[in-house]
Formats: C-alpha cells, structure tokens, sequence
C-alpha cells in the first residue's frame, strides 16, 4: 500500500477485537513511526506502550475515576473553548452521525454517556500506545 492508498482508506474504529498484537507488530509500527518528520528533525517524541496487565490496570483506574465523574481540570484544552465554523459544525455533524449510527438518541444522554466512556477502556483494544512530547518544546514540534 502506498501513501495515498492509507490516506484514502483510514477509518476511525470504536470497537476492537481483545486479540493481543504480536510484539514484532508493534515493534514494526513503532519503528516506522519514529521516522517521521518533526521541525529541525529533533523527533522530541517518546512512545509509550501499554498491554497486558499494565493495560488492565490503567482501564480499571480509568473505570473508577470514570465512575466517579470527571473532576479533575485538564492541562489543556481539546478543543478551542469557541470553536467557530466549519470546526464545530464538523464536529458536530460526526457526532450526530455516529450517534445515528449507533441508534443512540440525542436525548438519550445516558447512553451517549455510556457510549463516551468507552474511550478510556480503549473502545477493547489490547494494546494502548500514548505519543508524549516534552513541554518545552512547544506547537512548532507537536
């Protein structure tokens, strides 16, 4: 596959199968990856693997701070705090259309909730990989 053959064909999944990926795998996607572009080629990134019972331990501890509520302030924002148009309209359109997707009614806040939650166990994938980069290096690297 080509580079524009994986653009074209990328999909956002929400549901994984829990079959453990080979290590040699993710070696090889790791290694891929660390050769990617960055601003003066300083690559300032650190990737971080997560699986196994390391993994389960951070879902159980996602699922009680989950259950809990979410009361703790994050260091930055995710999106613009006025997200203007096209943004917000995009985003929004995505959302009503994986709800539909999904038959989850707008006014079914529960359920969306429910939905929602399943973003820090994953969506089931067995492994989790986090990029991080230094904070001192700023949007030029991120």
């Amino acid at each position: 596959m080509d580079v524009q053959q994986a653009v074209v064909s990328r999909r956002s999944v929400r549901d994984f199968l829990d079959t453990p990926v080979p290590e040699a795998m993710l070696r090889t996607v790791i290694e891929t990856a660390t050769r990617s572009p960055s601003g003066g080629n300083l690559q300032p990134w650190h990737l971080h693997v997560v699986t196994g019972d390391a993994l389960a331990r951070l879902k159980a501890l996602m699922q009680e701070k989950v259950s809990k509520g979410f009361n703790e302030v994050p260091e930055y924002e995710i999106y613009p705090p006025k997200l203007q148009s096209p943004y917000r309209d995009r985003r929004f359109e995505v959302g009503e259309l994986m709800y539909r997707q999904l038959e989850i009614p707008r006014e079914d806040k529960a359920a969306r909730f429910e939905w929602f939650k399943r973003n820090f166990q994953f969506f089931g994938a067995p492994v989790g990989l986090f990029c991080t980069v230094d904070d001192n290096m700023g949007p030029p690297q991120w």
